[in-house]
């Protein structure tokens, strides 16, 4: 019963983390495009989120391995999530906007031990479907979050929505703090063991698909598609709605590779997730009306919600228990240099070349190398068996 109620709690801690990110998230691009007048400024205030992450995430799941104390990193993760959002809402400057962006993405670096902690309250065998439900309560969070997005700009203005992100995030502290979640430290690691354990088809290929996948989300989804729904007409309420139907569908993709993780190879769902990426990006790059772009929208959250919880639980499914902190830390640097590059590369094609082409030649890469590494990705169940734990090729 215990646990049962520490598992509620620390899912309650994970729900307002990603509500906290999220409140702000539908208007965010055109709020900076306001401030700034620059979408290159903007594509690389975007970045910042994604590029403190690729900086942090890796020697933060070492780091934890190592010394455990996990408890103290959430804490500390929740702080520093409040403090972005505040900065973020009462940035006047180029700056501000900077500082907060990277505060908020160097927060999230804590969702290496959140998703690590999360799957210890399930069978190691179970590592798929503990991410899978784990996805559900950010999704969850992120639709509610998106709902309220429009609404709080019209009651209180720009920045009320980063005011309640950043509230969001301290009671977000508040509960994680009677759930034990220290680990036993493991020591610090030996180079040649991470290597070896980095280095592994089943760790690292999953990882750069889930980058390619962050990739169109933070730089299509996220990042341009709210300035396009602009130029057509949409205002905050409808740039939320937007964000809300993407989610929503998101959900939906969740449940479908939940269903169907028994009856469908991994490896087939994750390249069904790069078709649809990519006729969906190709769709919005000659839409006419928000109309067009909602269906867009919704293409696109079910191709990640079938990708995202998928890849995660791939790379640590054949890792020991007590390297899984290392490996989730390097699949979320990885995946989180898509978060960077997204807003950055999008950006900068998109002042260069138009909205349009942009999504047009996004749409093709994410065609290419999607189905590239999902093929890539399959392999005889010969090798799956030699890379279980407790085998002679484990790190």
């Amino acid at each position: 019963m215990k646990r049962k109620r520490h598992l509620i709690l620390f899912a309650g801690a994970v729900f307002l983390l990603w509500f906290s990110q999220y409140v702000f998230v539908p208007t965010l691009p055109e709020y900076l495009r306001d401030k700034v007048g620059s979408l290159a400024v903007v594509g690389a205030v975007l970045a910042m989120y994604g590029l403190w992450q690729v900086v942090v995430r890796l020697p933060l799941g070492i780091l934890i391995d190592a010394v455990g104390r996990q408890k103290l990193f959430l804490l500390g993760g929740f702080l520093v999530a409040a403090l972005g959002a505040l900065i973020l809402g009462r940035a006047g400057r180029t700056p501000g906007l900077y500082i907060g962006r990277s505060l908020t993405g160097l927060s999230m670096s804590i969702w290496v031990p959140l998703v690590v902690v999360f799957s210890g309250f399930f069978p190691p065998e179970q590592s798929v479907r503990a991410a899978a439900v784990l996805t559900l309560v950010t999704a969850a969070a992120r639709i509610s979050a998106s709902a309220m997005n429009g609404y709080l700009n019209e009651w209180g203005g720009a920045a009320l929505a980063f005011y309640v992100g950043c509230g969001a995030a301290l009671a977000a502290a508040i509960l994680v703090l009677p759930v034990p979640v220290n680990s036993r430290p493991a020591g610090t690691p030996k180079p040649g063991s991470l290597l070896r354990l980095f280095v592994r088809k089943s760790v690292l290929l999953p990882s750069v698909l889930a980058a390619i996948n962050q990739y169109v989300i933070f730089g299509i989804s996220l990042g341009f598609m709210p300035v396009l729904a602009g130029q057509l007409g949409a205002g905050d309420v409808t740039l939320g709605f937007l964000a809300m139907v993407n989610l929503l569908f998101f959900l939906l993709g969740n449940l479908t590779a939940t269903s169907s993780g028994s009856r469908l190879k991994s490896e087939t769902l994750v390249l069904a997730s790069y078709i649809l990426f990519a006729v969906a990006i190709a769709a919005a790059a000659i839409a006419k009306s928000i109309p067009l772009l909602i269906v867009v929208q919704g293409v696109i959250g079910i191709a990640q919600g079938v990708g995202y919880p998928v890849l995660m639980g791939m790379t640590i499914r054949d890792v020991p228990i007590h390297r899984r902190s290392s490996a989730m830390g390097l699949h979320q640097s990885v995946y989180a240099a898509g978060i960077f590059i997204g807003p950055w590369a999008s950006g900068a094609l998109a002042e260069t070349l138009g909205i349009r082409p942009m999504f047009g030649i996004t749409a093709g890469l994410v065609l290419v190398l999607g189905c590239s590494g999902s093929i890539l990705l399959s392999r005889p169940p010969a090798e799956r068996r030699a890379e279980q734990p407790g085998s002679g090729t484990n790190p």
